[in-house]
């Protein structure tokens, strides 16, 4: 099961599928609440906003954030 991106279409993958008797399925265009990685994708996002002005770099706000989530 794949979001609706480009890259998930056609190419290699794809062949990989059909040679292997399964089919790709496809989730509805813009569902981010039946993709998983968006829930993570938004809670990442929403600590950065917060806290962005103590930080010198995007990349420091990233950083701060994700080790505090491990």
């Amino acid at each position: 099961m794949l979001d609706n991106a480009t890259f998930h279409k056609g190419g290699r993958i794809a062949e990989l599928v059909e040679a292997a008797q399964c089919r790709l399925l496809y989730l509805p265009p813009y569902s981010p609440d039946l993709n998983k990685i968006e829930k993570c994708w938004s809670w990442l996002k929403a600590r950065i906003r917060h806290g962005i002005e103590q930080f010198d770099s995007l990349h420091d706000a990233m950083d701060s954030v994700l080790k505090a989530a491990s």
